[in-house]
């Protein structure tokens, strides 16, 4: 299926959404200091269309779904209770059909647009339905996912909003309200504790790092789970007098993924390329395999859930927004 585009228009900004991933790729939004484009874009978007690489990735930017969220595959060497869950193969592309197919557009206009994915027939989920919406008046994006299943079960799912990442260190600021914080068991560094309590001080490599002001310096590479979140992200970029309100349920979704990536992945499509800050409203055990995230593991031990429960008796709704603002 070819990729098609629809573009939204407003008195407040422009935003254009793709069918592969249902991806917001792009959208400006006009504050009272001028237009702010705060999603990061990979700069092979529109130029790879390799259908072996995932659907996501070939317009990786600024907003898609994850179901189920991660697959499989990853591992944790210094930590015991994450490496004895963590036998299961990888479960197909990461982030689950949502984030790979090609979706369909059901209606659209200027305002608003619908689009929607069939799942497999052996799979818990039946059909995906999302909606994204303008805010007439306001510099913001409303997004409403409508999840059908084929039967009782529970999944991770993860929503992926990926923000620009400024040029100089520590200058978006990030600020919201949560538990506790875990390290990747992927990344976290033999003798270093896996969890911490504040966003300033993060674990890394026998130190501690600012992951409330984003980009690190040196470059690097970090990924951290904060659990129990309970209120808005707020982003400013320092330097543009301008930042963003992440909100979402965060009843249905309590944790927070921060996907620090600043050029190091390699391979295609990356080839150490892609600088941008994933803000990951989740109900998962990181990006693990779903089976890890639905059983028992240290974070739903803590009480914060890691699945979302569905139910063929009526679609599961997941609200999200993102609201600009000037400083």
């Amino acid at each position: 299926m070819t990729m098609k585009s629809h573009t939204l228009r407003w008195s407040d900004g422009e935003a254009t959404v793709v069918t592969t991933a249902a991806t917001v790729t792009d959208a400006t939004f006009m504050l009272p200091n001028g237009p702010f484009k705060p999603f990061a874009r990979a700069p092979w978007v529109g130029k790879v269309d390799d259908p072996s690489i995932t659907g996501h990735l070939r317009v990786l930017s600024g907003d898609f779904v994850g179901l189920p969220f991660g697959t499989g595959g990853r591992e944790a060497p210094t930590l015991s209770q994450w490496g004895d869950l963590l036998t299961q193969p990888a479960n197909g592309t990461i982030h689950g059909p949502s984030a790979h197919e090609e979706w369909t557009i059901i209606s659209g206009d200027d305002k608003s647009v619908t689009l929607a994915l069939d799942y497999e027939p052996h799979s818990l989920v039946r059909r995906l339905e999302r909606t994204i919406s303008v805010r007439d008046g306001a510099p913001a994006l409303d997004f409403t996912l409508r999840i059908f299943a084929r039967h009782k079960g529970s999944a991770s799912l993860g929503l992926h909003p990926n923000f620009r990442m400024p040029e100089q260190p520590g200058r978006l600021e990030l600020k919201f309200p949560f538990q506790f914080g875990l390290t990747h068991p992927g990344q976290t560094a033999a003798g270093d504790p896996q969890e911490f309590s504040s966003l300033a001080s993060v674990p890394k490599d026998g130190a501690r790092v600012d992951m409330s002001h984003l980009p690190l310096s040196p470059r690097t590479d970090k990924n951290v789970q904060l659990c129990g979140v309970t209120g808005p992200v707020i982003g400013t970029y320092l330097d543009e007098g301008a930042g963003f309100e992440l909100d979402w349920d965060h009843a249905l979704l309590p944790s927070l993924m921060i996907w620090h990536t600043d050029g190091g992945i390699g391979g295609e499509p990356w080839n150490n390329q892609f600088r941008g800050i994933g803000l990951e409203p989740l109900a998962s055990a990181f990006d693990f395999h779903t089976d890890v995230s639905s059983g028992p593991n240290p974070i739903n031990a803590r009480g914060v859930r890691t699945s979302i429960d569905l139910d063929p008796a009526q679609p599961l709704v997941v609200r999200h927004s993102i609201r600009t603002f000037a400083v």
